[in-house]
């Protein structure tokens, strides 16, 4: 799968998960109202015909259903955050700053773990507890992946995504969901950034400092090699001297100490600046560099 394919669904499920997201809140909201609304009517049916224990009942009735729809809507959040969870590690693996919303999914889905489990336990109502210590975790976890969305939205320009982060940060339920389908929205134009197609690297070989010339031929130079390559002869330019011996002919990749020797080099004038032209097979491509050193006889 190429770079970008990779990057299109990282992004997709972002917005896949967000729309959950979305639903998640969508149900929990218009269920609670619901159950509240007939609970309260059940509640002021009984009270009104003196129902005491249809009373009771009622206000059991209500914490039950509200604690289901809780659940429900927990295990759909649960769908979302594992996709979100997917996108920004795809996106992360790709090199994108987005480790803080997967940091915070990991907080997220603990937090609906537990609050899960307080719902469960509700029913018998020893589960408050573990449902406030769910939300605030799932508390955390949420401003996180909204400076996740944020990040995202600023990776790829879009203005919605970023506003969208913001608000999912706010910790108040009427304005996650619009931070999710701000998201949403923002997401579905998002595009993969262009890859920028890397350059070879061009081996090299150069002179490190300078080269000395001694009078019994010996040249003594420090030559830096990006690559593994091979001196094929070297000469003195301006005497037209020709090296006879090379140690180490093969240059490894790092500083090489390179000895030459050019036999006679009396004609050369003391304390001048030569420069040796070196032969070099790099990979099979021939070519001559330029070094320089003073002869100290």
């Amino acid at each position: 799968m190429s770079q970008q394919n990779t990057e299109l669904e990282g992004i997709g499920k972002l917005r896949s998960g967000s729309l959950f997201m979305i639903l998640a809140v969508l149900l929990a909201a218009i269920g609670i109202l619901v159950i509240i609304s007939a609970g309260m009517l059940g509640g002021m049916f009984s009270a009104a015909s003196g129902n005491v224990i249809g009373v009771i009942a009622s206000g059991i009735g209500l914490l039950v259903g509200i604690a289901i729809v809780i659940l429900i809507g927990a295990i759909i959040g649960l769908i979302g955050i594992l996709r979100i969870r997917s996108g920004f590690g795809i996106l992360k693996s790709l090199g994108r700053d987005v480790g803080i919303g997967e940091i915070g999914t990991t907080l997220y889905l603990v937090g609906l773990i537990i609050i899960i489990i307080g719902a469960l336990l509700t029913i018998v109502l020893i589960g408050f507890p573990i449902l406030i210590l769910g939300e605030i975790i799932a508390l955390i976890g949420g401003i996180l992946i909204g400076i996740g969305f944020y990040k995202v939205g600023e990776i790829y320009n879009e203005g919605l995504v970023k506003i969208g982060g913001i608000l999912i940060v706010i910790p108040i339920d009427l304005i996650n969901f619009v931070g999710f389908i701000l998201a949403y929205v923002g997401l579905g134009k998002v595009r993969p950034l262009p890859t920028v197609a890397q350059q070879p690297l061009v081996p090299q070989v150069y002179q490190v400092g300078q080269g000395t010339i001694r009078n019994n031929g010996y040249a003594y130079i420090t030559l830096y090699s990006s690559t593994p390559a091979s001196i094929i002869s070297a000469k003195i330019e301006g005497a037209n001297i020709m090296s006879s011996a090379i140690n180490p002919t093969v240059l490894q990749i790092g500083n090489n100490e390179v000895t030459i020797f050019f036999g006679n080099v009396q004609s050369l004038a003391p304390n001048t600046t030569y420069i040796i032209t070196l032969t070099i097979n790099i990979g099979g491509n021939i070519i001559n560099i330029s070094t320089t050193a003073v002869y100290q006889p």
